[in-house]
């Protein structure tokens, strides 16, 4: 900070009329009047204050408006609360400048910043020997949590940093995690002296420090969590434990297996299904890499396939345009089924048909899966025109029971029709549901009535 450091020009700067200086006319404490809501207890013997202050008589700096907002952005998980509490506590306390500060290396690193910084050399990611720092010497106890005027008080006017930032106040507390290290400080900066700080301001400060404390702690158990959950999957990865069964899919008028679908299983801890699998590598980052992977181990067997059957595969809008899938699957396009999952949110559906036209060019169908989960599937048939219809399990599950179902299945599978392409249906589990669906039309069909996912082709 220039006031955590030195730095010449920003005297030169401040004199030249910059934003942040304001007159001594001007320049006022705005407490509101109302109940102290953080004041000391009533009636107390010793009329000192925190750090041997004695109490002003004005309100708490909050207010009631400021204390809300206090326990609203407590409730935030985001990042951005931490910006949010330096704007109230820079507000509340009436300060040019409010920021957090982290300790690493005998320095301090300069966080998050809410105001005039610019004209004490507070900016994120400032660095300053800790040795500089105010902060360093309240931890101490060589300087006390509040300066009301810096330039004349003995124990900071013959410092460097309060010459060079032109620090007039100064509230400062200390910033620890839940297990009691200390991360670093919260502060507010004034220009001008503040004759009118308090032990109360000193109380404010350190809840909204407990509260960024919070934050901070959050923040770093999501880290870690993201950490350690891209490790799981890089392992997974680098130990090729990406594991393969496959479900036959009928042709139903004629009971002979015409695909078999590819199915990715993860035997090791924690045992789980591949959907939250899949799921945690997107988060990460690693989802296309579990994708691909899967689809290799799945590519790898097809040399096992009967030669009129072909390889089904699920891959999600994103994994399908990356030109590592097409460089995987390009030569044996004319053996694959692209299952788009309808659960998958698509971005860009002209890119997404540039992408796969290629391989269904060379032979490659395109189904839509889970059709009849969710709005998603129709405009996904609609914008891919796709070869292969599969009604999800959902809608097919006991549909000889359910003339609801019955009746959205059979116009499904008339749309089907009507854009020239198959309807496959999953999830068939009793002779009755499989009767039902092939009064119906439906062409194609799995589930474990007719065979359960197996490693072993029969």
């Amino acid at each position: 900070m220039q006031a955590m450091g030195t730095g010449g020009g920003r005297r030169a700067l401040r004199h030249q009329g910059h934003p942040g200086r304001r007159s001594a006319g001007h320049r006022r404490r705005r407490r509101r009047d109302g109940p102290e809501l953080l004041s000391p207890a009533a009636g107390r013997d010793d009329p000192a204050g925190e750090d041997g202050m004695i109490a002003v008589d004005v309100e708490t700096s909050p207010g009631l408006e400021g204390l809300a907002e206090l326990a609203r952005v407590s409730l935030d998980p985001s990042t951005e609360s931490i910006d949010r509490m330096l704007s109230l506590a820079r507000a509340a306390l009436d300060m040019d400048v409010a920021f957090v500060s982290a300790f690493a290396d005998d320095e301090a690193i300069v966080e998050s910043v809410d105001g005039d910084g610019e004209s004490f050399g507070v900016e994120a990611g400032t660095r300053v020997p800790l040795v500089e720092t105010y902060c360093q010497r309240m931890l101490k106890g060589r300087l006390s949590s509040v300066v009301r005027d810096a330039m004349h008080d003995p124990r900071t006017r013959d410092l460097p940093i309060t010459r060079d930032a032109e620090i007039g106040a100064y509230v400062g507390v200390p910033v620890r995690l839940w297990d009691g290290r200390l991360y670093g400080t919260l502060c507010c900066l004034s220009h001008e002296p503040e004759p009118t700080l308090n032990a109360r301001d000193i109380r404010f400060m350190r809840v909204v420090a407990e509260i960024v404390a919070e934050q901070i702690d959050r923040q770093e158990l999501e880290t870690e969590k993201r950490r350690l959950e891209w490790s799981r999957i890089r392992s997974v990865l680098d130990d090729h434990e990406v594991n393969v069964e496959f479900q036959p899919v009928f042709d139903l008028a004629e009971n002979r297996v015409v695909s078999l679908e590819a199915l990715a299983r993860f035997w090791r801890e924690p045992l789980r299904p591949p959907s939250d699998w899949f799921a945690e590598a997107a988060e990460v980052g690693l989802g296309a890499e579990l994708e691909l992977a899967a689809i290799a181990a799945a590519v790898d067997r097809l040399a096992e396939f009967p030669s009129d059957v072909s390889l089904a595969i699920n891959v999600s809008p994103a994994t399908a345009i990356d030109p590592r899938f097409f460089e995987l699957v390009l030569g044996l396009a004319d053996r694959l089924i692209i299952e788009i999952t309808e659960h998958a949110q698509v971005e860009d559906y002209v890119q997404l048909a540039d992408a796969l036209a290629p391989l269904r060019a060379c032979g490659a169908r395109l189904a839509i899966d889970d059709v009849g989960a969710g709005f998603a599937s129709l405009r996904h048939i609609l914008r891919l025109e796709p070869d292969i219809v599969k009604l999800d399990l959902t809608l097919t599950h006991e549909i000889a029971r359910d003339p609801a179902r019955e009746a959205l299945a059979w116009s499904l599978v008339r749309f089907a029709e009507g854009i020239d392409a198959t309807i496959a249906a999953e999830g068939i589990e009793s002779s009755e549901d499989l009767a039902a669906l092939r009064t119906l039309g439906v062409a194609y069909g799995q589930g474990f009535y007719l065979a359960r996912p197996s490693s072993l082709l029969h």
